[in-house]
């Protein structure tokens, strides 16, 4: 490679990359007017951690402990067995042992000292899945575990029922409630039974000497999600009011032990699961020819994510986490609606979402048998019409597939907004907001890159032309500038902008034409394309093939819902 050669490829390199911080910098100010404040999900891995805030912690529970007790007395935490000794011989009186977690472990030696606490006059409470064997042999002659696995139980006392729920980053999901089966006692001949799940006992409280002990086996109870729920609070209440008030309360944090205690391959210092990397990566690593097709593949991925994210935007707006979701709910049942053209199958999917807004807001469940009962009281909670309540039911409720068409649907939607107008759930506001919303419609990036990668190949053989005295190089370079100035501009400006009732198209070269949604005369839809008819001469052509494949999805869907609405 001569000197000339060398300075032609060097100048090409700096040019290339000043086009693509010109192509990345621009219109970054209009991005970082639109951005917005990324969505953050909650901890659901934290487990039954004392001041944890967190769903699975146990804050608000520590709270109701210190709120049951009088002010003459505290709430302390053990978290070593020095700790616990100082804390036991500070005083005389009697105190009360609590414990809530998965997994609950003590020395012998320790337990032993509680367990002569207890035998003096203190109280202890263990909320737990699983004790360790020397727990075990120390509170039981014989026990027998049972559990029930689902997504929740009912909890039953004396008088009152207290539902829990088992929820897991907003999914209600099946899980294991353990209970007492079959047990013996080791310190006592009798016990008695407090609270029950399906006919088995879960907390229990018995006699040791001039002291109690409470065992509870259901700890997720106690979770601060659950005492958020009316029912959870009020079984935590029931619970802490089996202890005495009149105690100082002293958490056994030295007792949790890891949830996967006694695991093979355990780290004995932290009680954490050594991982082995048996990943797929580690024969990526050891294989030169493989490890250079991944990092090819993943430069090709930055590729296509640094182009594709400059002009990529959901047609679907942003809904923000304490927005109406109601929204969100039209668009999912039009989207099914278009996809299907089923309008009896679209009828009960309005029906199970209204019964669900009913018994969301109004506690009210009108799929049940008795609908005369729940009507009224429907309408005596939310001071509306009992006759269009009964209408609305009713064209829920028709059997006659057949009879249900476009007309049928958009009369049960139209009674279904105007009460749920009337009754506060949706607001004008939010329906002027729906109607404001934009959506953008982008070209393919076929044409564009073909465009481009024509350009820069043009201005480097120009380059290369001239290099060796070739005089017409000079002509190549407007040419490629020009091709990729062009398939630049195609992939920066969008193709059509709707914002409201104003649409904006932008052509090959960014000439913006602007229309009126409402002077809108016609509508064709073809095959390859659609023409929108606007007022007596004005007439826009949007061709399919020109948009990218999301945005052709994306704009039919919007074009047949307007469709229909002309007609």
């Amino acid at each position: 490679m001569n000197k000339q050669t060398k300075i032609g490829l060097v100048g090409g390199i700096v040019l290339v990359m000043m086009l693509l911080i010109w192509l990345f910098s621009y219109g970054s100010n209009d991005n970082k007017k639109k951005s917005k404040q990324v969505f953050t999900s909650t901890n659901w891995t934290k487990k039954y951690q004392v001041y944890d805030k967190n769903p699975l912690g146990l804050y608000l529970f520590t709270a109701l402990s210190r709120v049951h007790i009088d002010s003459n007395h505290t709430v302390m935490v053990a978290t070593s067995d020095t700790i616990l000794d100082s804390l036991i011989r500070a005083n005389d009186d009697p105190k009360t042992f609590l414990f809530v977690g998965n997994h609950l472990g003590l020395h012998s030696v320790e337990f032993k000292m509680i367990l002569d606490e207890v035998e003096k006059g203190s109280d202890i409470f263990l909320a737990y899945n699983k004790i360790t064997e020397n727990i075990a042999d120390a509170l039981f002659e014989d026990s027998d575990n049972l559990f029930d696995y689902a997504p929740s139980i009912n909890i039953y006392t004396e008088k009152k029922k207290y539902s829990m729920l088992n929820i897991f980053q907003t999914d209600t999901i099946a899980d294991n409630w353990s209970a007492f089966g079959k047990i013996e006692l080791k310190n006592a001949v009798n016990y008695k039974v407090l609270s029950s799940f399906m006919k088995m006992s879960n907390f229990i409280k018995y006699k040791h000497g001039k002291g109690r002990v409470l065992l509870n086996t259901t700890p997720k109870a106690f979770y601060n999600y659950q005492l958020k729920r009316k029912t959870g609070f009020k079984y935590s209440e029931f619970v802490l009011n089996q202890l005495s008030p009149n105690q100082d309360i002293i958490i056994l944090e030295l007792g949790r032990l890891s949830d996967n205690y006694g695991d093979e391959d355990v780290d004995e210092e932290t009680g954490d699961k050594l991982k082995k990397d048996d990943s797929y990566l580690t024969l990526l690593f050891k294989n030169p020819t493989l490890l250079k097709a991944m990092l090819l593949a993943i430069i090709g991925m930055l590729l296509f994510v640094i182009f594709r994210s400059k002009r990529t935007q959901p047609v679907v707006p942003y809904i923000s986490q304490k927005k109406d979701m109601t929204l969100a709910f039209a668009d999912t049942i039009t989207s099914i609606y278009f996809a299907k053209r089923n309008p009896y199958g679209l009828l009960q999917v309005q029906k199970r979402n209204f019964y669900s807004m009913v018994q969301k807001h109004f506690y009210i469940d009108l799929s049940r048998d008795d609908k005369k009962n729940a009507i009224e009281s429907l309408a005596e909670k939310s001071n509306y019409k009992k006759k269009e309540l009964i209408q609305l039911i009713n064209l829920f409720e028709t059997k006659e597939a057949f009879s249900v068409d476009d007309q049928y649907v958009s009369k049960t939607l139209i009674m279904q907004q105007e009460f749920y107008r009337s009754v506060g759930i949706i607001n004008d506001k939010t329906m002027e907001r729906t109607s404001q919303r934009e959506a953008i419609y982008r070209r393919s990036l076929f044409l564009p890159g073909i465009l481009i990668l024509g350009g820069i190949f043009v201005f480097f053989f120009g380059i290369h032309e001239l290099v060796n005295a070739k005089g017409y190089g000079i002509l190549l370079w407007p040419m490629g500038f020009s091709l990729i100035f062009i398939g630049s501009l195609r992939i920066i400006r969008p193709y059509l902008k709707i914002e409201g009732n104003n649409w904006k198209y932008y052509s090959a070269w960014s000439l913006k034409k602007t229309f009126n949604q409402d002077e809108i005369t016609q509508i064709e839809i073809l095959t390859k394309g659609t023409i929108v008819h606007f007022g007596e001469n004005k007439k826009l052509i949007i061709n399919y093939w020109d948009l990218s494949r999301f945005d052709q999805k994306q704009f039919k869907r919007f074009i047949s819902k307007l469709h229909t609405q002309q007609l």
